[in-house]
Order: C-alpha cells, then sequence, then structure tokens
C-alpha cells in the first residue's frame, strides 16, 4: 500500500502488518512530519514489500523539470523553507541587537552633553577630553550672560555695569564674587574691582541680576569684561 506524507507529499510504499503494529503512527523520512494513517487512506492495495522507502510515482502534483533544470524535491523545498526562516529570525535578531546598541549610544552621547558640566565637576580630566573635541566646559557651573553697560542718568561721567549670573547646572551652585575689569586698547589693565551677588547659591538652572556703578571710569578704556573671582 501507499501512503503520502500530509507535509510535504512525499509517497511511500509501506507495509500494512508494520503500520499495524505501530498502531498507525508513521514519521517521514523526508520531512520529519509525524502523522498517524487514516484507515481509510490504507485501502489503496499495491504488492506490499518489508522495507520503507519513497515511492518514485509520477502524478500531477509531482515537481516537474522547468528549463531543463531538475525538478526541485518536496523534503528540500521543507528544508529551504526552513532555513530561510531561521537565517530571517536570525537576522531579525541581530538587526534589533543593534538598534538596540545605537539607542544606548545616542542616550550616553546625550547625557554626555547635558551633564557635561556636572561630569567635569566630578571628574576633572574628563575636560581635557571636551575640549578634544572642541567642547570647552565651565567647571564652575556658573555663566555671565546679558552684560551691558550704559551712562548713569543719575551721575554725570558715571557707568552702570549690569548683567545676569546664570546656574546651567542641573543641581545647586554656591556662587562667587564677580570680577569687573576695565582695559585699555593695549589690553593693559586700567581698573578692576569686585561686584558680590545677594544669593550664597542658585537653584539648579537658577539665576540673579547684578549691578555695579562705576563713578570715575579711566581714560581710555576700550573694554568690559566680568569674571568670576578665584575662590579663596
Amino acid at each position: 500500500m501507499i501512503v503520502t506524507c500530509p507535509s510535504c507529499e512525499t509517497r511511500y510504499r509501506v507495509d500494512p502488518e508494520a503500520i499495524a503494529l505501530r498502531k498507525g503512527r508513521v514519521r517521514c523520512a523526508a520531512c520529519g512530519h509525524g502523522w498517524k494513517a487514516d484507515e481509510e487512506a490504507l485501502t489503496l492495495e499495491e504488492p506490499a514489500k518489508p522495507t520503507l522507502r519513497k515511492e518514485a510515482v509520477a502524478s500531477d502534483a509531482a515537481p516537474r523539470p522547468v528549463g531543463g533544470m531538475e525538478a526541485v524535491k518536496p523534503h528540500e523545498v521543507v528544508r529551504k523553507r526552513a532555513e530561510t526562516r531561521r537565517q530571517r529570525s536570525r537576522q531579525t535578531v541581530e538587526g534589533a541587537g543593534w538598534a538596540v546598541v545605537a539607542a544606548c549610544g545616542v542616550l550616553l552621547m546625550g547625557a554626555a552633553w547635558l551633564f557635561r558640566v556636572d561630569i567635569v565637576d566630578t571628574f576633572p580630566r574628563t575636560a581635557s577630553a571636551y575640549a578634544a573635541i572642541g567642547v570647552p566646559v565651565n567647571p564652575l557651573g556658573l555663566e555671565v550672560r546679558n552684560l551691558r553697560v550704559t551712562p548713569s542718568e543719575d551721575e554725570e561721567g558715571a557707568l552702570i555695569i549690569e548683567g545676569v549670573v546664570v546656574n546651567t547646572t542641573g543641581r545647586d551652585r554656591a556662587t562667587l564674587p564677580l570680577r569687573a575689569v576695565i582695559t585699555g586698547e593695549d589690553g593693559a589693565v586700567l581698573v578692576e574691582w569686585v561686584v558680590m551677588l545677594d544669593s550664597l547659591s542658585l537653584p539648579a538652572r537658577g539665576e540673579e541680576s547684578f549691578r555695579s556703578v562705576l563713578s570715575d571710569p579711566p581714560a581710555g578704556a576700550a573694554e568690559l569684561e566680568v569674571l568670576f573671582a578665584p575662590e579663596g
């Protein structure tokens, strides 16, 4: 009799007694699929032989040669499909892994940029690494912004120096005295003085305005600079 694998349609000539001994359970040698042969499917009588082997019977469902090439056997098609699925699964896993690595790299780079001041404050040697890539870091975490000089309306000849001190970090920062410096065209210091802030510290991203009056500006003044005075 002849049985056909329901998975890959490979046909086998089998001994009915061997099927009976196995209680109808059979397994395809081509694709490994196991199934229970239906008794009605075993009614096709053929000369029985005691060995299990593929039956080379031509049928409409059998693969046919195309373009002069040998037809692909059903079990080979099954194996190729399984290998293709394994390759796609492996590529999907690898792609997901690289995506995670890339995402982690982006997050680390973003954190290194956003918290660069805190990183340099904790690890001072990293300042040179930031400078090497063109990103100098201010370890104080404080910046002077919106600096402007205007003539005083109340005192003739006097200058008013105003600006804002900003905490650029994500945590509280102790404030420092400011040092105002006026230089001449040759870069020589003509006059300098200390400007104190009202607050002892600034909260994260906080700011404080300052104002100072220079009653007697020096002759030949060319540039004003406001710096943070060194601690101590």
